[in-house]
């Protein structure tokens, strides 16, 4: 019988993942655990920025959605998804971070040492690591929250052998039912906090690429 494996990212994220834990012989399941809802804000604060910086495809969407342009915009992008949803939506995309997390996007950019204001669209439930990095760097950093993040209930499936928890929002809409018969995979150390403050076993896997996850599994 296959072991199974649950992931929990939102769409785009570690993007080949399935495929490659298919391939390695384990039963994948889809199940996100949280959802976003763009929210009608005042963007004002981001219109004399010179450089948007967006960590999620659903800021990206956020933003377009409210009509706002990203033609004329430097734009830097956590990850490929980010990026191919930016350029859909018109955008021309100067930065990729390597990794698909704020640091990364942080360190990308100050290696860049570009110069003007930075504009940070992001969700309710973000993470001070960007801001803080740029404005001790000496930016002007002016963040927006553009959506919010909701959580989803569990869909009815059996508990998975295993469960890959992508954030922290993820860690806390976990339901208690499954806490003693699934082991979770935490994706950084911000999400194995809160997977420690719930109670829930785990492992943390320290890279967010496919490969790493992979590697973590075989080890277990």
């Amino acid at each position: 019988m296959k072991q199974t494996i649950a992931l929990t990212q939102s769409e785009g994220r570690l993007e080949g993942l399935e495929t490659l834990l298919a391939r390695h012989g384990l039963e994948v399941w889809r199940v996100p655990l949280i959802e976003t809802h763009p929210l009608q804000t005042d963007l004002t604060p981001l219109l004399d920025c010179r450089w948007w910086l967006f960590t999620s495809v659903a800021a990206a969407r956020a933003v377009a959605g409210q009509g706002l342009g990203l033609a004329g915009r430097s734009l830097g992008a956590v990850g490929e998804a980010t990026r191919r949803a930016l350029e859909a939506l018109g955008g021309r995309v100067e930065l990729v971070a390597p990794q698909e997390t704020s640091e990364s996007l942080a360190e990308a950019f100050l290696a860049l040492r570009p110069f003007g204001f930075v504009g940070l669209p992001q969700g309710n439930l973000a993470r001070p690591t960007l801001f803080r990095r740029l404005r001790e760097a000496g930016y002007t950093v002016r963040p927006v929250v553009v959506y919010e993040t909701r959580p989803r209930p569990w869909p009815g499936l059996p508990a998975p052998d295993l469960l890959l928890v992508a954030s922290p929002s993820a860690a806390w809409a976990l339901p208690e039912s499954i806490r003693q018969q699934s082991h979770c995979l935490a994706l950084g150390p911000t999400t194995a906090q809160a997977l420690v403050e719930r109670g829930f076993a785990h492992t943390t896997i320290a890279q967010p690429n496919p490969e790493a996850i992979l590697q973590t599994i075989q080890q277990l």
